[in-house]
C-alpha cells in the first residue's frame, strides 16, 4: 500500500530516480530545502510499500517514489490565498496509478486551510 507522507531532508538522497527523468524539471538542492523551511506541510511523498519513493508534486521530490511541493500566496489584509504548485512528477514505474492526482487533491486539502 502507498503511503504519503512529509518530505524530509533525507528524501533528497533518494529521488534519482525521479528527477533523471527527462520530463521532470529539476532544482538544486537549496531550492527544495527553502520549500521546506518555509512551506512544510506542503511537502508531501507517496513510498511504495518497499520504501522507494514514487513521486512528487512542487513542493516535494523523491527515489522510486511520488511527491508534491507548492506554497501558499496571497495577502493577509485583503484575505486573499491561494495554493502554487511549483512541482509535481511521478517515478515512470509508478505513472498511471493515480498518484498525481492523489497529491494534487492534498495539496488543495491543504492550500484551502
Amino acid at each position: 500500500m502507498t503511503s504519503l507522507r512529509a518530505f524530509t531532508c533525507d528524501d533528497l538522497f533518494r529521488f534519482n530516480n525521479i528527477n533523471l527523468d527527462p520530463l521532470t524539471e529539476t532544482y538544486g538542492i537549496p531550492f527544495y530545502l527553502q520549500y521546506l523551511a518555509h512551506w512544510p506541510e506542503y511537502f508531501i511523498v507517496a513510498e511504495a510499500p518497499g520504501g522507494e519513493l514514487m513521486g512528487y508534486s512542487a513542493a516535494v521530490l523523491i527515489l522510486c517514489m511520488s511527491a508534491v511541493m507548492g506554497k501558499a500566496e496571497g495577502s493577509v489584509a485583503r484575505e486573499e490565498w491561494h495554493g502554487h504548485v511549483t512541482a509535481l512528477s511521478v517515478a515512470p514505474e509508478f505513472r498511471r496509478l493515480g498518484l498525481a492526482a492523489k497529491l494534487m487533491e492534498l495539496l488543495e486539502e491543504i492550500s484551502e486551510k
